[in-house]
């Protein structure tokens, strides 16, 4: 099946797999916890279903093994896409977790909304980064550097630094979605790609804002991995900071403000981190700060398909 037909097929069933999701997950109350110190405007967004993520990902790694070609590359692929969503579940599991907790406990000064510690979520990343990083130069044959452990380490923390860049994009309706959208665009070469994209797409109908679900960290997390694992097998690499600026940022701006945060005694660099909150408090409308950052994005995704031309 050409890329098209997987992009339109994977629409549609990630049109109806988010739909039937988004029915189950408010069943079983699995609503999203919103930041006490975040943008007041979000409050009203408490209790929204996520974990939307496991709806477009089944979607699009059983139509990428359906109909792609079953190589070394693809599996690794859904294995890393696969692994990396994992963990993003279990931290939204334990957020989830968390939430009902304090419902029927004094919550105190936890912040319900947030799940397994970053160190924890730090260290099991790196080992999924890796295993993905080693495949990739003793079995793919990508060089980046030339000493393979200097390649394996690079290309691990390439593999972490995504996924917890999309992660952090994922905080207004539709952002993260649709950067991954348009950077897979330059992978349709690849089933997955094609098949994620496609089932993004039908998830961005409920997703939009006003969102009726979010993807969780099972779905920026997967989608983090996944982006990075296509820029290096497909020997693009070094394009990645570039199709991917605006998740790049986004985590760049948290560190800056943690940093800060710390170096002057309780300051802060911007209104809020990441950087997408700080546009909002300086009086952005929601869906300009989406809208603006998706325009970023698309061109310098243009920019990359000219200058390299897409895998």
């Amino acid at each position: 099946m050409n890329p098209a037909a997987i992009v339109a097929l994977a629409a549609l069933l990630g049109l109806l797999a988010t739909g039937s999701y988004v029915q189950v997950a408010r069943r079983a109350g699995w609503g999203k916890s919103v930041r006490s110190d975040g943008p007041r405007a979000h409050l009203g967004k408490a209790g929204t279903p996520t974990m939307g993520g496991i709806a477009f990902l089944l979607v699009a790694l059983v139509l990428a093994l359906a109909f792609g070609p079953r190589d070394a590359d693809l599996v690794a692929l859904v294995l890393l896409t696969a692994a990396a969503a994992a963990l993003g579940l279990a931290d939204d599991a334990t957020a989830l977790r968390r939430a009902r907790r304090a419902r029927h406990d004094d919550a105190g000064s936890v912040d319900v909304a947030t799940g397994v510690l970053a160190r924890y979520r730090l260290v099991v990343q790196g080992l999924v980064g890796l295993t993905f990083a080693a495949y990739a130069v003793a079995q793919a044959g990508v060089s980046v550097f030339g000493p393979p452990w200097l390649d394996v380490a690079f290309l691990a923390f390439v593999v972490v630094g995504s996924i917890n860049a999309f992660n952090f994009s994922d905080g207004i309706d539709g952002l993260a979605a649709g950067l991954a959208a348009l950077a897979l665009l330059l992978f349709l070469g690849s089933p997955l790609a094609a098949a994620t994209l496609g089932a993004l797409l039908g998830f961005l109908w409920y997703n939009a804002h006003p969102a009726r679900v979010f993807m969780g960290g099972v779905g920026s997390e997967g989608l983090g991995a996944l982006v990075a694992g296509l820029a290096i097998l497909s020997g693009s690499v070094w394009w990645l900071p570039v199709i991917a600026l605006v998740p790049v940022l986004e985590v760049v701006s948290v560190i800056a403000q943690v940093a800060y945060f710390r170096a002057t005694g309780g300051k802060r660099l911007l209104r809020m981190a990441p950087f997408h909150h700080h546009l909002e408090l300086s009086g952005w409308p929601e869906t300009r700060v989406v809208l603006r950052l998706w325009l970023i994005t698309a061109v310098l995704v243009a920019l990359t398909a000219a200058l390299w031309g897409g895998a």
